[in-house]
């Protein structure tokens, strides 16, 4: 139940683990939040830009599904990165070096964040807020100038509300194993090349950009997944039973495994049998981020920035409107016309959402505004794409243990049923895939 890239990736395991597979979703297309739209040389994704791969394996499953050739990583220049302080971007210090000279924080906020080694840890009974966590160990200055902004980038949440064990849990277990999140990171990355784990995390897109991963899983599915679907009854009686119409077909038919890959807060809307739908109503708790995607194309003389970056996320106490802004044509080739840029901004999150819900008409506006005091646009866009969600990325927030605990519960009830999606295991279009594939591959041993 559900099209999107962990319904397709937990699919396509089962389908080659000798299932006979259905995939339904009730939207037109498959592929969830990952879509890309193209006119000329613009393109712009409606839901990730990129994927940041964090281990072998999901390289492994690219290759496996047969995109290797179809693979663009990010430009040396996407390593640049920069938080907004001051109305304007500052370069993101990646070292020693560049703590010293960057403007992101004064000489005081630098010498408490040198200070964070000397912090003691939380006690390990502790669930500390994001924004509580930095500034314990990192101090106020890099909590509201880096924290905040970096947690608005992924999260486009709050960062009093995010569970910083839940949401980024490599600083919690850094504070907890090392004592330092900074000490830490720095013996977690000596230890993984003791153990001879030298995979450096990479960012990557495919040629034509996101969408190219879905419709390659949609196309190794062929004739398994139905879209415009609407599901009737799930039901169980020795095994699943499910039916389902849409314009193209109605059917009914019994499954051994039932995968529910909606978003959490859609689970309440499937027709299930009474004791699943029972189990599966905590899970409504889960909260979503509204947000709006505006994809804007300018002439490169219109732009003063010189965009040599990844793109520019903005502090809450900066005032803007926007949570961030991505150089799409800066990260990857063939996405503007030629003489243009591309520029994707964030609009909305927990911070705003009011503003998510405005139309394309009003938001324009706002963000050209904040594009022209940040990064020196002066002239109209011309190329505009966006994307709205009523409820975009999951918010890993405060005693979102509870949800954690709920997951395990479900499927130890029912040991025939997987719940997979970026409410469980992570945001990132890399945790889908591999939670999506250990799921399937659960199932297939139950």
């Amino acid at each position: 139940m559900g099209a999107g890239i962990s319904g397709l990736c937990a699919a396509l395991k089962l389908k080659e683990d000798g299932y006979y597979v259905k995939v339904l979703d009730k939207r037109p297309r498959a592929g969830g939040v990952i879509g890309t739209s193209h006119e000329g040389l613009f393109a712009a994704e409606s839901g990730s830009n990129s994927i940041l791969v964090n281990s072998q394996k999901t390289l492994d499953f690219l290759r496996h599904i047969g995109l290797d050739d179809r693979i663009v990583h990010a430009s040396e220049t996407a390593k640049k990165r920069f938080f907004v302080r001051y109305g304007a971007p500052q370069e993101v210090p990646m070292g020693l070096k560049e703590l010293f000279k960057t403007r992101l924080f004064s000489t005081l906020g630098k010498l408490r964040l040198m200070l964070e080694p000397l912090i003691s840890p939380f006690a390990p009974s502790a669930e500390p807020s994001v924004d509580e966590f930095a500034r314990m160990r990192l101090g106020k200055e890099a909590a509201e100038y880096a924290i905040n902004p970096f947690f608005a980038g992924i999260y486009a949440g709050d960062t009093k509300r995010l569970s910083i064990k839940y949401a980024f849990p490599p600083f919690w277990n850094f504070d907890q194993k090392y004592g330092s999140v900074i000490l830490g990171a720095i013996r977690a990355k000596r230890e993984k090349a003791a153990a001879g784990n030298f995979f450096k995390p990479v960012m990557i897109s495919f040629k034509n950009g996101m969408a190219e991963l879905t419709e390659r899983l949609e196309e190794l599915l062929e004739g398994c997944v139905t879209t415009n679907a609407r599901i009737t009854n799930i039901d169980f009686e020795g095994k699943w039973k499910a039916a389902w119409s849409s314009p193209a077909e109605e059917d009914c038919d019994e499954f051994d495994r039932l995968v529910l890959a909606c978003p959490a807060w859609s689970l309440k809307r499937l027709p299930l049998c009474n004791t699943l739908a029972e189990a599966l109503k905590p899970l409504d708790g889960i909260e979503g981020a509204p947000i709006s995607t505006l994809t804007l194309g300018f002439k490169r003389e219109d732009v003063a920035h010189p965009l040599d970056g990844f793109g520019a996320l903005v502090p809450e106490k900066e005032k803007c409107s926007i949570l961030g802004a991505l150089f799409v044509s800066s990260i990857f080739e063939n996405r503007a016309d030629k003489n243009c840029v591309t520029i994707t901004c964030y609009v909305g999150g927990m911070r705003s959402p009011e503003l998510a819900a405005l139309a394309q008409e009003e938001i324009t506006p706002l963000v050209l505004k904040d594009l022209a005091r940040l990064l020196g646009v002066s002239g109209k866009p011309v190329y505009s794409h966006m994307t709205k969600w009523k409820r975009g990325i999951p918010q890993y927030n405060l005693g979102y243990g509870q949800f954690i605990e709920a997951f395990k519960n479900i499927e130890e009830t029912f040991p025939s049923v997987a719940l997979v999606g970026s409410y469980r295991g992570g945001v990132g279009v890399s945790n889908c895939i591999e939670n999506a594939l250990a799921a399937a591959e659960k199932l297939s041993d139950e």
